[in-house]
């Protein structure tokens, strides 16, 4: 890899700014073109070192580094197809009967955001519960974010490889990428950026729905760093290869929710111009996803370009009010990506 630019100085000031302001206290963002890096910054206020292998909380990048890519790897393999009934897989009730893999995968299951944690279950039933929560809105309708659809899809995947999801994904993703670090439930002793209050709670996943059920489910868990995700990007800048089918690969980089309030791919977040948090800097057609944790990965794979942004910004959001503020992270996203596009003369 090849660091092609010194400085950029608009990132470097709005990276001042989110330091000043306390939205970050541990940050790395990675630029790159191909097999290049144009440029890169990781700074801390912790008085810590942070490397290319500091293993950061990913969140729900978990959504398309793990969960999309084994299903993308099922329908490549001919095991899944898009328009399969949710049915075929799991028992469904009557009113979920016409639930499809794509509605799952596009956000548009009509079920959104639901806290498990009092579902008095366990990871072996949830998918019960899940599937007789009443709906929000009719299936296929309209995106509405749902990490239970994640979970759901994620119990399909262990269905289809005969593994729980953390085994399927070291088999069939991991290991064939070379990710080095990348797993669900770490090795706490490693050197891991706390998304937790708790300093005592570095390596256990934020997000509660996920730490209920173990660790380990579809929509969040995964702990990556930044020598891993670059090697996923690169996947996702071959268009699929060494893991997909090109055809399965543009198959997923495609809006199927063009005419909603949001776009979506299978798994992938699609950007248009409806999504902000780009800054303006990534083209309609790039896609990627974001960790409620503070992280984001995303890629015009037209070009080659990406950023990666690691992060405690979610954290350091309630050290600072005492309650979470998520707004200013999302804050975070679009302002960086807007300074990178200033620097490089994208805008």
């Amino acid at each position: 890899m090849i660091c092609e630019v010194n400085t950029l100085r608009h990132l470097g000031n709005c990276i001042d700014r989110l330091f000043a302001a306390q939205t970050v206290q541990n940050i790395i963002v990675r630029v790159g073109r191909g097999e290049n890096v144009l440029y890169e910054i990781k700074r801390s206020s912790q008085d810590r070192i942070l490397t290319e292998r500091t293993l950061f909380d990913m969140a729900s990048v978990t959504k398309i580094v793990a969960t999309t890519s084994l299903a993308l790897i099922a329908m490549d393999r001919g095991m899944l197809a898009p328009d399969d009934p949710v049915g075929k897989f799991l028992p469904v009730p009557a009113d979920k009967q016409g639930m499809t893999v794509r509605h799952l995968m596009t956000h548009t299951m009509g079920i959104g955001h639901k806290n498990l944690t009092g579902c008095a279950g366990s990871y072996a039933d949830i998918t019960d519960y899940i599937l007789n929560i009443p709906s929000d809105i009719p299936i296929g309708t309209e995106v509405r974010y749902s990490c239970p659809g994640f979970i759901l899809l994620g119990k399909i995947v262990e269905q289809l490889f005969g593994r729980r999801l953390n085994e399927a994904f070291d088999i069939h993703v991991a290991r064939p990428l070379g990710l080095a670090s990348t797993s669900f439930l770490p090795d706490r002793s490693l050197d891991i950026v706390n998304s937790n209050r708790d300093g005592s709670m570095a390596g256990l996943v934020n997000d509660y729905n996920c730490r209920y059920l173990g660790g380990v489910c579809g929509n969040a868990g995964l702990f990556s760093n930044l020598a891993d995700m670059t090697v996923y990007v690169k996947m996702l800048l071959t268009h699929g290869a060494p893991l997909l089918s090109r055809e399965t690969f543009e198959r997923a980089a495609y809006n199927y929710t063009a005419q909603m309030s949001e776009s979506r791919g299978l798994g992938f977040l699609y950007v248009d111009g409806r999504y902000a948090q780009a800054g303006g800097l990534f083209p309609t057609g790039s896609i990627g996803h974001c960790g409620h944790t503070g992280q984001s990965v995303f890629a015009d794979t037209g070009s080659g370009f990406y950023v990666m942004i690691l992060s405690d910004a979610t954290i350091s959001t309630v050290r600072k009010y005492g309650k979470e503020k998520y707004s200013e992270v999302t804050d975070m996203r679009r302002d960086i990506h807007a300074a990178i596009g200033a620097d490089l003369n994208i805008l």
